[in-house]
């Protein structure tokens, strides 16, 4: 019988709340609802990684609570019950909204959020110093009915009995568990993946969130792939806007590739490049435990000043800092000998 409601917005949640079942042998006791997004690469991603979901034993039901303001409506009332039996939540996004709208029914005497790239470490840096829980590119107030359900979402995560599983570099966390995990059910269902020769780049959608110039950074990948020679492979995020993608492959002369799953799947499970290049991101923390041993080399890009947009606030430009030095800590840290970070 489930203990345990797993809530997650997105593949990378999805991906995290198996790699913790997996460590907790707890897929039989989860039950996951999947708050589906409108975007349809998103939602197409969710259903591979819910497919896998199911392989584990893991129930599954399916929300669509942006579709309309009446199927919000309906999503709360359906999970509102769950939220307030279960014994234990598991929260992909301790930012969503509509997380934090059923926070207030929750009396779980466990809360796990589990890792959900670099907004962990701005979560976690948020409820240790007090401040509002906002996410770290955010250019805009929270709004009138925001405003509260994050103050009170950043009581409760202060008050209850939290424990973050992740991979970040998240050193202390007041009244919690930080729990440590490297990709043991990924490394174990993939792999190990075949190498190709040539460079594979990872990216990024700094440009459509307003983070970077947009011709900058395809002038970026372009010179990425001319330093090694042209060719290659273009792993899109999937938010990236299909325009920006055409003339990025027009200039670059790499391919571009739509990942069906997360990255740490995708290029588990292979085939992977000799080389690979990101801007700062997520994945400068996960490919180097996902790939660890095989052989890869992992070069993280800087982002130039010139590249940021004059109108992205002092905190995001700190919060890219902080992750340019946490990949230098890593790059001589991690014992992962392929992974580096170029400089500026």
């Amino acid at each position: 019988m489930s203990d345990t409601l797993a809530l997650v917005e997105s593949p990378a949640q999805l991906l995290h709340v198996l790699e913790w079942c997996h460590a907790e042998q707890s897929a039989a006791r989860t039950r996951l609802a999947v708050l589906a997004p409108t975007d349809q690469g998103t939602v197409a991603q969710l259903r591979s990684m819910a497919d896998f979901a199911a392989e584990e034993g893991i129930e599954t039901e399916w929300f669509a609570p942006r579709a309309s303001a009446l199927a919000g409506v309906r999503t709360l009332v359906s999970l509102r019950r769950e939220v307030a039996t279960m014994r234990r939540l598991v929260i992909g996004d301790p930012f969503s909204g509509i997380i934090q709208a059923l926070l207030p029914f929750a009396k779980s005497s466990e809360v796990v959020v589990v890792d959900d790239g670099t907004a962990t470490l701005e979560f976690a840096s948020q409820l240790e110093h007090g401040t509002s829980l906002r996410r770290w590119d955010s250019t805009h107030g929270t709004g009138l009915l925001r405003t509260p359900l994050a103050r009170n979402a950043r009581s409760f995560f202060a008050s209850g009995q939290l424990r973050l599983f992740t991979v970040m570099t998240v050193t202390s966390l007041p009244g919690s568990r930080i729990q440590r995990h490297g990709y043991d059910w990924t490394r174990r269902r993939f792999g190990p993946p075949v190498q190709l020769r040539g460079l594979d780049v990872i990216g990024s959608s700094l440009a459509e969130t307003g983070v970077v110039d947009t011709e900058s950074y395809l002038d970026a990948v372009t010179a990425l792939a001319v330093d090694t020679g042209g060719g290659g492979r273009y792993f899109a995020h999937r938010r990236e806007n299909p325009d920006k993608l055409r003339r990025l492959a027009q200039r670059s002369g790499l391919r571009i590739v739509r990942p069906t799953v997360p990255l740490e799947v995708e290029l588990r499970r292979g085939p992977v490049a000799t080389q690979l290049a990101s801007f700062p991101s997520s994945v400068g923390y996960t490919l180097p435990l996902v790939l660890a041993g095989v052989g890869t080399r992992i070069t993280v890009q800087p982002l130039p000043p010139t590249m940021i947009r004059p109108h992205v606030t002092a905190g995001a430009r700190a919060f890219l800092d902080r992750m340019a030095e946490d990949m230098r800590q890593a790059a001589s840290g991690l014992g992962v000998g392929a992974y580096e970070l170029t400089s500026a």
